[in-house]
């Protein structure tokens, strides 16, 4: 096992055609100087358009991921001649659509990514099927085991998940100051008026179970000096009470867990293995397609309950806080089998990524703003104080937006983060991590002040999902990022992501362990999607370009509607998706993304971790509703907060 923070050494073949080189990074510290010589400047009195269009370029920016990885760079659009001339005509195509008043959703898409029929294909069959190995995975699969014969199926490497990039830690009120309702207050307030409180009650209630059956387990939390949890405090948060292991807290759980899951005879595992599709029968997920490595055609695997744990889809951004995996495939799939998918249009950008022209980005924890570190402009002056009463530890769509307002005004592609008065001591110590990364990047953090930015992060959306992780179709089950809980409502309140997934899969589980599901094979067929193959690598720098420009921070009608009108074409443009990896993940990213514009075009409000600056006030009279969506309707279904989703069966109460 590598050491806590240090990422795998293995590549896998399976995403090895998306890494970018590791670049140098601009602003090096200049020697006996006591801050970092300055980036590039943009020039000042340039436009907040011309800012965000090199934003967008350079690296615009998705879990505490801590190393942003950009995707594959191609020509610019006039030097594509095939995009030239498809490109117009399809958006307006879109355009007299929609203003015709037809439909508004994204589009539907075949229900199945390629041509199968079950009775030809190799064939595996469990009690639970799990797909994903982050903390979600790996609870729902470690807890099932006890009792139904599992199959853990992941992308690729076990250990290559959101999970294992978590800087942060897990949010629990363990603290002697601190309680279930204050920690249930903190995130209904980040949650902008859309959390489901029976959701939020239920998950922050059960956090102190859920953390000590991890240390029972072996994960090991940070202590203090008299041998208590020792907490840290981070944005949105009204006093301390993340659990960290230094500031690597993701890679010791994720690490951790592995390896019992390595151990577990109870526990058949698939690594390299691609969720191709959701197998559904009479409206319910019967199992999945799945295509192992070196196959060419996918596997049927047929599950009595199905649990998506695939994480987000920051691929989708041009530049990502999200490992090579995160292209949305969970969500895809639920999509393309009938489940319905909610609150789309949120996505959460993290304020403090260390900002540089190259790529991969590093992203600087907020824990070391909860431990005293200051926002700087240009002029070196904090610009947190007057903005929110927590200030630099304000919600992160609030941080995020004044950053960007800054950097705007100063005419910089960045603010500057100042943890110098922390002292060397202190910040090598409980910043191991950050600090050596900063140093090897030329950057002292007890000397300089670091150039940092906001980026792409989390997907607050996904599958919804009952308290209990049941979807809307009979026999799929949803946990983590992956899903539409209700617990984060518009914005995440920092460190409740591990959280959710660890209390989610094991409700999932208590859930399963009453109805304890059975397998039941079927006879199905798809037809895939027709036309020709398209471009995948073609297609995904263009939907890296479309959700950067259009759909990042800051939005507006015409750049959503131009969006979701270039959206719909790129998927159009894949046609037959062919059976690689390649080409797959440009469809599903093509789908989510698609989503996402579509459902940020539909919401004429700002709240939480959406702004529009065409509609800049929150509006609860009108907007006060989550958003679900499915494939077969025009138009998503307005769910009031308070409100139950309607499961594909019937939901266990609270405890």
């Amino acid at each position: 096992m590598p050491p806590r923070g240090e990422r795998p050494c293995r590549r896998r073949a399976l995403h090895e055609r998306h890494a970018s080189p590791r670049g140098e990074l601009p602003g090096r510290r200049v020697r006996g100087c006591d801050r970092s010589r300055p980036a590039a400047r943009f020039g000042q009195g340039r436009s907040r358009q011309a800012l965000l269009q090199r934003r967008a370029q350079d690296a615009l920016p998705q879990h505490e991921a801590h190393v942003a990885h950009e995707g594959p760079r191609l020509p610019p659009r006039h030097d594509r001649r095939s995009h030239g001339r498809r490109g117009r005509p399809r958006a307006r195509a879109c355009r007299r659509r929609a203003h015709g008043g037809a439909r508004v959703n994204a589009p539907a898409g075949p229900r199945y990514l390629l041509g199968f029929d079950t009775d030809a294909l190799t064939k595996r069959e469990c009690d639970v099927l799990v797909v994903g190995s982050g903390i979600a995975g790996l609870v729902a699969a470690l807890q099932a085991s006890q009792f139904a014969r599992v199959l853990l199926v992941t992308k690729g490497e076990l250990s290559e998940t959101n999970t294992w990039y978590a800087q942060g830690g897990i949010a629990g009120a363990v603290g002697e100051t601190d309680s279930v309702e204050l920690h249930l207050s903190d995130t209904l307030i980040v949650g902008q008026g859309l959390c489901e409180p029976d959701v939020v009650r239920a998950v922050v209630g059960e956090a102190g179970d859920a953390l000590g059956e991890l240390v029972s387990l072996g994960v090991a939390f940070d202590r203090s000096a008299d041998g208590r949890v020792a907490l840290a405090r981070e944005g949105g948060h009204s006093l301390p009470r993340v659990l960290h292991s230094g500031d690597a807290t993701g890679a010791e759980v994720q690490d951790t867990l592995s390896a019992i899951v390595r151990r577990s005879e109870a526990i058949e595992l698939v690594e390299d293995a691609f969720l191709v599709d959701l197998l559904t029968e009479n409206g319910r997920c019967v199992g999945a397609l799945v295509l192992e490595a070196g196959a060419t055609e996918p596997t049927a695997v047929w599950a009595g309950a199905t649990v998506l744990a695939t994480g987000g889809c920051g691929q989708v951004y041009r530049v990502t806080t999200n490992p090579l995996i995160a292209t949305g495939d969970g969500v895809a799939a639920a999509w393309r089998a009938g489940a319905e998918l909610a609150d789309m249009e949120f996505v959460q950008f993290h304020p403090t990524a260390l900002d540089s022209a190259s790529s991969p980005k590093f992203l600087i924890t907020e824990a070391l703003r909860g431990d005293g570190a200051y926002l700087l402009d240009c002029n070196e002056e904090r610009f947190m104080l007057g903005v929110h009463p927590l200030a630099e530890l304000a919600p992160r769509d609030v941080v995020s937006r004044e950053i960007e307002k800054v950097m705007v005004r100063c005419g910089r592609p960045n603010v500057w983060l100042d943890a110098r008065h922390l002292g060397a001591e202190h910040l090598a110590e409980r910043f191991p991590k950050i600090w050596e990364t900063c140093l090897e990047a030329g950057f002292d953090l007890s000397r300089d002040l670091l150039p940092v930015a906001p980026a792409a992060h989390y997907m607050v959306g996904g599958v919804l999902v009952d308290i209990n992780g049941r979807s809307t179709l009979r026999g799929l089950f949803a946990s983590g990022e992956v899903t539409a809980s209700g617990l984060h409502g518009a914005n995440r309140l920092a460190s409740n992501s591990l959280l959710e997934g660890l209390v989610f899969s094991r409700r999932i589980v208590r859930a399963l362990e009453l109805d304890r599901p059975q397998p039941h094979a079927a006879h199905i067929t798809g037809a895939g999607a027709g036309g020709p193959a398209g471009e995948p690598a073609m297609a995904r720098s263009d939907i890296e370009r479309t959700m950067s420009t259009s759909v990042g921070m800051t939005r507006t009608h015409d750049g959503l509607d131009a969006a979701c009108c270039e959206l719909e074409g790129i998927a159009a443009s894949l046609g037959n998706t062919g059976p690689t990896v390649e080409a797959m993940e440009a469809r599903n990213m093509a789908t989510v993304a698609a989503l996402i514009a579509c459902a940020a075009h539909h919401r004429q409000e700002s709240r939480g971790t959406h702004f529009r600056s065409d509609h800049p006030v929150r509006d609860d009279d009108r907007w006060r509703v989550r958003l679900a969506w499915t494939r077969s309707a025009d138009a998503p279904r307005e769910i009031p907060v308070g409100v139950a989703p309607e499961a594909g069966a019937v939901a266990v109460g609270l405890e």
